[in-house]
């Protein structure tokens, strides 16, 4: 049976669209009377709150209402935390779909082929993100490491720059020069930081996660034949907090595959970066330049 209400009084709930509360009773005037004392709240369009919404809410509220949204520019920024919120909000839709957001979302049309959720809701790329927006490129430079980070980062990063489009490559490609990302911890990012360096000058690529042989080494010098492993105790020493028994064997089975391949492999503890790294870096640099004179064969 139908609820009966005066007119004024939205049904017990805290989020309503105007078709349920229209269902309930209440009529569009008194829709309006509400949110003009302050009873109720429109969130976005068609979406009405019994409290003031946060911003996030209303970020919600319209993905909620238009579930083929993205949000893109400084909202998207705002989302990875980038940058305060600031009203309309920016989003893209199919080209199909109205562009038509109201006073609160402005809306673009056209495809977005990579985004991520955050916060609940679907934002641009990082890197996507980062090329839309004017905010210094050390700021920008920095986010990007910070979000392409850990095993998968390189790959996740080579995924977001093919979905650019080609006009936007370039800048992309601006921000990126030089930046190191797919580290899997903060010791890798310090050790790859100086490598790169202590490398300086010598005609090599240093890549970060590459994969060689099967398995996956945090840096991988090909020119040169060279594999780093940046290993902590707890991770990689036997007996360590967080070492297995299968993860212990499949260091020695990588390590295996590395020597039977003609590559030189390079091992160093946390320790070896935070005590010796002079000494460390030396040991680097010997061996790259002795590798690239005299190539070991297989």
């Amino acid at each position: 049976m139908k609820q009966e209400h005066d007119g004024n009084q939205p049904p017990e709930k805290k989020l309503w669209r105007t078709r349920t509360l229209l269902a309930s009773g209440m009529t569009r005037a008194g829709i309006d009377k509400a949110v003009a004392e302050g009873t109720m709240f429109r969130v976005c369009h068609g979406v009405y709150s019994d409290r003031e919404p946060t911003d996030g809410e209303r970020l919600g509220a319209f993905v909620a209402a238009r579930p083929e949204l993205v949000y893109t520019g400084e909202t998207a920024a705002f989302l990875y935390g980038l940058t305060d919120l600031s009203w309309p909000a920016t989003a893209r839709v199919p080209r199909k779909n109205s562009h038509d957001g109201g006073r609160r979302l402005s809306l673009t049309t056209g495809r977005v082929r990579r985004s991520r959720t955050i916060r609940g809701v679907p934002a641009t790329s990082p890197l996507e993100t980062a090329v839309d927006l004017s905010l210094p490129d050390a700021t920008l430079r920095s986010f990007l490491q910070e979000q392409y980070l850990g095993a998968r980062g390189n790959d996740a990063l080579a995924e977001d720059l093919a979905a650019l489009p080609p006009q936007r490559r370039a800048r992309a490609a601006e921000l990126l020069d030089g930046l190191i990302t797919g580290t899997a911890s903060n010791l890798e990012l310090r050790a790859v930081t100086a490598i790169i360096g202590a490398l300086d000058g010598i005609d090599v690529e240093v890549i970060v996660n590459g994969m060689v042989q099967g398995y996956r080494f945090d840096i991988v010098i090909p020119e040169a034949g060279v594999l780093i492993e940046i290993d902590s105790y707890a991770y990689h020493g036997e007996g360590g907090e967080f070492t297995t028994e299968d993860s212990h064997l499949k260091e020695r089975w990588k390590k295996n595959a590395a020597s039977r391949f003609g590559w030189t492999l390079l091992s160093y503890t946390d320790r070896c970066i935070d005590f010796t790294l002079t000494y460390t870096l030396a040991e680097i640099v010997d061996t790259v330049r002795y590798n690239l004179a005299y190539p070991r064969p297989r």
